[in-house]
């Protein structure tokens, strides 16, 4: 059959809002992964990234169209399920009787109600969709009864029928490699933020899944109550070898939830880079209480470069109520430790938690501006769908559960004894009194004599400029 994987459209401005020209732009693993799925069982794969190539969904079903595909499969997170409903709906108006698969995040954390809202999907992939989606090929070819398939949900006779779940995949060194060459050009087509990178030709790698901590703001859907599991070493060495030799790769974005979960192998992992001698540099994000600075220094040795922490709030009360498991001298610690290392540090924080108020928010704002943080992104709190903020935000403040908003800036929720211009106002302020200090000044004015950043970090600064100086934001307008 040939099979068509499709990262719907979505702009940066629908992804990023007023700061889109400092987002990041990686592949799309899983989808390529899929796509490798199919050609290993000897259909004829395609994948359109419209994202990427910033495809609109009527050029998008054009591409779809020429192709002809026997089988079309979506992948979409919250922020991008009505772009995908969309395009389903207009190619099914063409290709009625071509199935339509929709996989990825949110059709794991909510699947009924998806279905139940978006008539263009056929068949909904509930949680890892590897081994789903080659027994749905062999299904869908021969005709044969789709009851049969653990873990999916699908329409038959106006009826909305969900099968049973489907195990997780025990040994993750059983997946194929990504097609990366089924993508547009991942060395031009893809890249990091400004600061997200220090070499090009940089791409995005995942080494794991799962995470065994139990944030409250985190989709616990995906991967089953997020049950951590994780490549070997010597898988994870041949896909770095293919991606430095065939592709040219020099920086890796590794882009696993928590990375560093299991020191054993993340000791080893270094020990391999280190031995391999590639001129290669990678990034990952890490939380606080996991790392020590004797693994810190060896990260450093083997070309690690810059670690992004999960703050989330100054306040340990907040921290607390997001069920983070960390508090604040553990915070201060590891970027201390960190930057002891040789090794750019990068904080996330949310504003706007359930519980937030003037006084707690003050304490994030005054606590990270004492860290000894490189880089920071202040992101509004958005409780997602699959989470335990998405089922109690309302009893905490205005919660607009409409998933156009699920986008971490469009102000979906408002807490109690605050408001939106607040909040707004807030977010802002911690940005500009973080970026505007002397000591990150100097650090972003050094970034331009690196000429593959330069153009970016022009972009990305007066982005930034504009958000922080606004005084009629549209932060959140749809809200």
């Amino acid at each position: 059959m040939r099979v068509v994987l499709v990262n719907p459209p979505l702009s940066g401005e629908e992804r990023y809002g007023a700061l889109a020209a400092g987002g990041v732009y990686l592949p799309p693993l899983g989808i390529a992964i899929l796509a490798q799925i199919a050609r290993d069982k000897r259909h004829d794969s395609f994948i359109i990234d419209a994202e990427a190539e910033q495809l609109t969904t009527e050029q998008t079903i054009k591409r779809l169209i020429n192709i002809d595909p026997d089988v079309v499969g979506i992948s979409a997170a919250t922020v991008a399920i009505y772009s995908a409903a969309s395009l389903a709906e207009r190619f099914k108006k063409r290709k009625k009787s071509t199935p339509v698969i929709i996989g990825g995040p949110h059709i794991t954390a909510i699947p009924g109600e998806t279905m139940r809202c978006f008539p263009g999907f056929d068949i909904g992939v509930i949680g890892e969709g590897e081994c789903a989606l080659a027994e749905l090929l062999d299904v869908l070819r021969d005709g044969s009864d789709l009851k049969t398939i653990a873990g999916i949900i699908f329409r038959i006779d106006g009826k909305i029928i969900e099968t049973g779940p489907r195990e997780l995949i025990a040994d993750l060194d059983t997946i194929p490699f990504p097609a990366w060459d089924l993508l547009p050009d991942i060395r031009r087509r893809y890249r990091p933020s400004a600061f997200g990178f220090q070499r090009l030709p940089a791409t995005s790698f995942v080494t794991s899944r799962g995470c065994p901590s139990r944030c409250s703001f985190c989709n616990q859907g995906p991967w089953g109550k997020k049950r951590y599991r994780e490549h070997s070493v010597p898988y994870l060495l041949d896909m770095i070898r293919i991606l430095y030799h065939s592709y040219g790769i020099r920086d890796l974005v590794i882009y696993d939830g928590t990375f560093g979960v299991n020191k054993e192998r993340l000791i080893a992992f270094c020990e391999a880079l280190i031995r391999e001698n590639l001129n290669l540099v990678w990034s990952s994000n890490a939380r606080v209480n996991m790392l020590t600075p004797d693994i810190l220094r060896l990260m450093r040795r083997a070309g690690c470069w810059g670690i992004a922490y999960g703050i989330e709030s100054g306040s340990q009360e907040i921290l607390d109520f997001l069920q983070k498991g960390i508090d604040l001298e553990g915070v201060r610690r590891a970027i201390t430790w960190t930057k002891q290392a040789g090794i750019i540090a990068k904080g996330y924080i949310m504003v706007g938690v359930p519980k937030d108020t003037r006084e707690t928010i003050r304490e994030t704002m005054d606590f990270v501006l004492t860290l000894d943080l490189d880089l920071l992104t202040v992101n509004h709190f958005t409780p997602f769908p699959g989470t335990l903020d998405y089922e109690r935000a309302g009893q905490y403040g205005f919660f607009n559960k409409d998933w156009r908003l699920a986008n971490e800036h469009s102000m979906a929720f408002v807490p109690e004894g605050l408001s939106r211009e607040e909040v707004e106002r807030a977010i802002r302020e911690i940005t500009r009194r973080f970026y505007l200090r002397p000591r990150i000044i100097k650090n972003q004015l050094h970034l331009l004599a690196n000429p593959h950043k330069c153009a970016l970090i022009i972009k990305g600064a007066i982005a930034l400029m504009k958000f922080i100086t606004q005084k009629n934001s549209t932060y959140g307008k749809k809200a």
